[in-house]
């Protein structure tokens, strides 16, 4: 087993040490090997080969398969004044961190153009969950908690006060139903899925095909690509 992974990739190092397999952002395995994308785009990987790391494209296939996803702007759209508040974001992003909040037009005009991709509609969230899929093997939800108010209610990352506790209540059924779907219509084999709730309604924010993972989850994902090696295996002895 090999797992390919980008630049840093530490949560990659620390699968591979789980796995006790090998690990490279640069040289490419022997097809003989079996291969995982975990931050990297290698069309013969056995485990995410569709991977897509343009966000603005995954919102897009989302939308035309009938996902509910926030609204989205080009640079160069009209926007209305009803679209205030927007968020300004890059195609290629991490852990929020190119998340731009335009309160309205004024601050529109005022920001450069090269700070942002595209924009997309700000919504004023009840909840926000990262919901695990591992393809016909196992789904976990996690929703983002935090425990003294202060942390930043627009960016609920990990440095901006917020962590993820298991979470199993109401929608959990939907997040687990809207998460697998997500992964279907891109193709994907496992992911973490970042959805967001408004009233009744739930929204995909986008996909994380290299998610950061704690102790827990690390080794349920090893577990899962232990797996899906054994499967691999019987299939070409066959």
């Amino acid at each position: 087993m090999w797992i390919l992974r980008r630049k840093g990739g530490i949560t990659a190092k620390r699968l591979a040490q789980i796995c006790n397999c090998r690990v490279s952002k640069k040289y490419l395995p022997k097809r003989k090997d079996f291969i995982i994308n975990y931050g990297v785009d290698y069309k013969k990987a056995n485990l995410n080969a569709n991977v897509i790391f343009d966000k603005l494209k995954v919102l897009e296939i989302l939308k035309e398969n009938n996902i509910l996803v926030p609204k989205i702007y080009n640079k160069d759209d009209e926007i209305p004044e009803s679209a205030f508040p927007l968020l300004g974001r890059k195609k290629y992003h991490s852990q929020g961190r190119d998340i731009i909040y335009i309160h309205n037009r004024e601050e529109l005009n005022r920001i450069d153009k090269n700070s942002y991709s595209y924009l997309i509609e700000y919504i004023n969230k009840r909840s926000e969950y990262r919901v695990h899929v591992l393809k016909n093997y196992k789904d976990f939800v996690s929703v983002k908690y935090n425990k003294d108010g202060k942390a930043d209610p627009i960016v609920r990352s990990k440095n901006n006060g917020w962590k993820q506790i298991k979470y199993g209540n109401d929608f959990f059924d939907d997040l687990v139903n809207l998460s697998n779907k997500v992964l279907d219509v891109l193709g994907y084999d496992f992911g973490a899925v970042d959805i967001i709730r408004r009233k009744n309604k739930l929204y995909t924010l986008e996909i994380n095909s290299a998610p950061g993972l704690e102790e827990r989850k690390l080794q349920i994902y090893a577990d899962y690509f232990k797996h899906k090696e054994e499967e691999w295996k019987t299939q070409t002895m066959i």
